[in-house]
């Protein structure tokens, strides 16, 4: 990976690890900053796919909602 992945590539899988290491939704915050500086619209759109197939699909629904709308189980969340 170190030798052959893109700079912008190891850079956002550098700053996930961060992320979920510290677990902090201030953190998850910064995440956002991150991906959309190094990742383009079709690898983000891929990685929000990929994320929410491992959900059930209550639950992916209802982060799809929270990201969409900025409403997550009946509350604002923006």
């Amino acid at each position: 990976m170190s030798l052959y992945a893109k700079d912008r590539h190891k850079r956002a899988a550098k700053a996930l690890g961060f992320v979920l290491t510290l677990g902090t939704s201030e953190a998850w915050s910064g995440l956002i900053i991150v991906l959309l500086a190094r990742l383009k619209p079709e690898e983000r759109a891929k990685l929000a796919y990929a994320s929410l197939m491992t959900l059930e699909d209550d639950q992916a629904y209802q982060i799809a909602n929270a990201a969409l709308y900025g409403v997550y189980k009946g509350e604002l969340v923006r």
